[in-house]
């Protein structure tokens, strides 16, 4: 695994292991990460106890790469199969040359700025020439990868992220709402709009905090909660004092699960430069939490259709964004509809069944 934290790419590694794992005949782990563990490691106990983590250390890792290495064609031995989760390019050159089928499960946009083609044109040609298959969330991020590599359509897949979807019903989305309200004592009667991620510069919260200050002014009734960590952290924090937001927003810091926080959310407002298929819109609308969202360049667009499972722009225009927020506090109809085509489309399009089927058929053999 390229790391084990409790981002998206690394939730959607989870679950696709709790999947393969589940049955008298199911599959079996072995696993292993050029980076030391993160919170994520509860998880990978639960499939291979021995698990182990290296230091990581000089640039991209190569003073602890000799060991790492060792330690993987040793694991090798026991095991049928290769699986890189993320663009790993320890975990790469470490599979190279083994012979058994390997599978990259790619989860990053390509194209950032002048160097990216360069780049990721080495990254395949270095690293994936031997690859069995590769996977990609969205058919966004694999049209890239054959503009850079079109060697790759014989073994691109492109496969989407499964999730599980909680909503049932309105009445009882007020219902667990008002619970998860009281759990996170947060205010019963807000209208509260959140986002979660790295504070980091492309994931533009300061986009959330000046959208959060137009709503404010128009919807006294309004709270904000902002869950993550990063190194704009401090930064952030005193923008939001600086606009006037001090009372009305909460930072949570890194938060293990945010299921409940989607729950006690009306809206989600997602802002970023870049992303290649983002699980956030994805696990918030799970819960029948409202998505409205800007994002310059990714794959969002292949979920949220605007105005029909929620609210997306290209652009960080925020009086864009505090419109569309407001009209959902406004019109029931509305938010109702956004609701629920959203939730069908998660149910037909990313169930956590279209998540697992090809990595079922992939890894088959080896049960």
């Amino acid at each position: 695994m390229q790391c084990t934290n409790l981002g998206g790419m690394e939730q959607v590694s989870y679950r696709i292991m709790r999947g393969l794992a589940e049955g008298t005949n199911g599959s079996r782990f072995r696993i292993t990460t050029p980076r030391p563990f993160g919170h994520g490691k509860k998880f990978i106990d639960e499939h291979d106890p021995g698990a182990r983590d290296f230091p990581y250390l000089g640039r991209f890792g190569w003073r602890s790469y000799a060991d790492f290495s060792r330690h993987v064609k040793e694991l090798s031995q026991d095991c049928s199969y290769s699986w890189v989760t993320g663009t790993c390019a320890a975990s790469l050159a470490a599979i190279r040359g083994l012979k058994m089928p390997k599978v990259l499960s790619h989860h990053y946009h390509h194209f950032e700025n002048r160097m990216s083609w360069i780049k990721w044109k080495g990254f395949y040609e270095l690293l994936c020439r031997d690859l069995t298959a590769v996977t990609f969330p969205a058919l966004f991020t694999c049209d890239e990868a054959l503009r850079i590599a079109p060697w790759l359509k014989a073994k691109a897949y492109v496969v989407p992220n499964g999730f599980d979807v909680i909503f049932t019903s309105e009445e009882e989305r007020l219902k667990q709402q008002q619970l998860a309200r009281t759990d996170l004592d947060l205010p019963q009667h807000a209208w509260i709009v959140m986002n979660a991620g790295w504070l980091i510069p492309r994931k533009r919260f300061d986009i959330f905090l000046k959208t959060a200050a137009e709503v404010k002014k128009r919807l006294p009734e309004s709270y904000f909660v902002i869950c993550g960590s990063g190194l704009l952290e401090a930064r952030l924090k005193r923008l939001a004092e600086d606009i006037g937001l001090g009372g009305s927003v909460r930072f949570t810091g890194w938060v293990d699960g945010l299921r409940q926080y989607y729950k006690a959310s009306d809206v989600l407002l997602f802002n970023s430069d870049f992303d290649t298929l983002p699980c956030v819109p994805m696990e918030a609308a799970t819960c029948g939490c409202l998505v409205v969202a800007s994002l310059s360049y990714g794959g969002l667009a292949e979920f949220i259709e605007h105005e029909v499972t929620g609210f997306l722009f290209d652009q960080h225009d925020t009086g864009r964004l505090s419109y569309s927020i407001l009209r959902l506090a406004h019109d029931r109809t509305l938010s109702r509809n956004l609701r629920e085509a959203a939730v069908q489309k998660l149910r037909h399009g990313y169930s956590v069944e279209n998540g697992l089927a090809f990595y079922k058929d992939f890894f088959g053999s080896s049960k």
